[in-house]
């Protein structure tokens, strides 16, 4: 299902004249670790698998493979996100050869009268045009917006980068998105205002997120209502390179002790319930990885903020016209 570019990872090392190079892998690629490492055997290399995390780009372990005695690295899954590494980097995009057409044409009703934007992630990249084509050869108008600042392709979204389809947002009716999971086309219509409408190319099934969002603004609401009672605040970033937001989380530290809170900066590798477990704080604001305090609250015994959310709980923002959090580079 997955094109691992074999070829791709042999020449990257001949051409770096590696001896040993590390691997990172995301949960979904992990299976294929025999595979990978056949291949990179066939070269000649030995490989060193970093099992820790990988949850994307901004996750790059260079440190660990410098350290591990490796002289390059190849992060399997994810598009290069412009980050400088200390030893010589391959991103294997392991794009998804599944025809996405068919799924798309189950929804093709949904669409028709409308104008679209498109969007998906890297594993569906290569097909975009591909769906823009279909579209408009039944008629549909299909627009494909330019990358954000941490995106590497137009049409490709992050969970910390929603700029392609805020370009496009003012030009279409509707964003159309390829790909698996709730979370980035949740994250696109709450970001844009717009109805989405997201194909499955596995399952051939489609799901449609209205931009009110209901049940998860009235998930954050809660959220927000259990942190408004706490006095002791954790303000937690992570060291992991892409991650980094030291800037924006001090400056977070400041405002609440400024309303007469207590706040402590935090950093950790990986922010995880394990890691804070023993600090006595009544809540916690990310100023990491957008996707934690979303996709992980429920691990967490304590509320968990996005930075837009502590706004709001300060009064500085409006939590009923809500913004998805987005890494930017003055927040680092």
């Amino acid at each position: 299902m997955y094109d691992l570019e074999s070829e791709k990872v042999k020449n990257f090392l001949k051409e770096e004249k590696v001896k040993r190079v590390a691997v990172q892998l995301p949960a979904g690629l992990r299976p294929h670790l025999i595979e990978i490492t056949e291949t990179l055997g066939e070269a000649g290399v030995e490989a060193v698998v970093l099992a820790d995390s990988c949850y994307g780009a901004c996750d790059i372990a260079d440190l660990k493979a410098k350290e591990s005695g490796c002289d390059a690295l190849i992060q399997y899954g994810h598009a290069d996100m412009g980050l400088k590494t200390r030893v010589p980097t391959l991103y294997v995009e392991a794009h998804i050869n599944i025809d996405p057409i068919e799924a798309v044409g189950s929804a093709l009703k949904e669409l028709e009268g409308s104008s679209w934007g498109l969007a998906t992630t890297v594993q569906h990249i290569h097909q975009l045009p591909h769906v823009q084509k279909f579209l408009k050869e039944n008629k549909i108008e299909a627009v494909i917006g330019g990358p954000g600042p941490r995106a590497e392709y137009p049409g490709q979204v992050l969970g910390c980068d929603w700029g392609c389809a805020k370009t496009v947002a003012d030009k279409v009716d509707c964003i159309l998105y390829i790909g698996t999971g709730r979370f980035h086309p949740l994250g696109i219509s709450l970001a844009t205002g717009k109805k989405v409408i997201a194909v499955n190319p596995v399952s051939k099934e489609f799901e449609k997120f209205d931009s009110d969002s209901g049940k998860f603004l009235e998930g954050r609401k809660a959220m927000l209502k259990r942190a408004s009672v706490a006095e002791d605040f954790g303000v937690v970033t992570s060291s992991k390179p892409g991650q980094k937001r030291l800037k924006l989380a001090r400056k977070i530290v400041e405002e609440l002790r400024q309303d007469g809170l207590n706040a402590e900066l935090m950093v950790a590798e990986e922010i995880s319930p394990e890691s804070i477990a023993d600090y006595q704080v009544d809540a916690l604001v990310c100023a990491a990885c957008p996707r934690i305090p979303i996709d992980d609250a429920d691990r967490f015994d304590i509320p968990i903020l996005t930075p837009f959310e502590v706004r709001a709980m300060r009064g500085k923002a409006d939590i009923e016209k809500y913004e998805m959090d987005e890494v930017r580079a003055e927040d680092v």
